[in-house]
């Protein structure tokens, strides 16, 4: 709590003894700073975001890449049991 924005609220402070133009400056500079505050931590959980994608994306390439060896693992296997056979599709391969 404590007025700071810890507790999610978001307000002014005032001060006394403003003037009422110092007030308005006052308030409109600090409508300013809250803009720039809300657009910051828009672009950090944007960045949070990206870093769980890019997370994400990552794990999934490592695991087409280990689905990747044992494709190959199981056709090496495969072709060696043909033992020199002739086929158009080991030919290919």
């Amino acid at each position: 709590g404590g007025g700071d924005g810890s507790d999610g609220k978001r307000g002014f402070v005032f001060v006394k003894d403003f003037q009422a133009e110092e007030d308005g400056i006052a308030i409109a500079e600090a409508r300013c700073l809250d803009a720039i505050r809300s657009a910051l931590e828009n672009l950090e959980d944007q960045l949070e975001f990206f870093h769980a994608i890019k997370s994400q994306q990552r794990a999934e390439r490592d695991a087409a890449m280990v689905w990747l060896g044992q494709s190959r693992n199981i056709l090496s296997r495969r072709l060696a049991e043909h033992q020199g056979k002739k086929y158009i599709v080991i030919e290919m391969a």
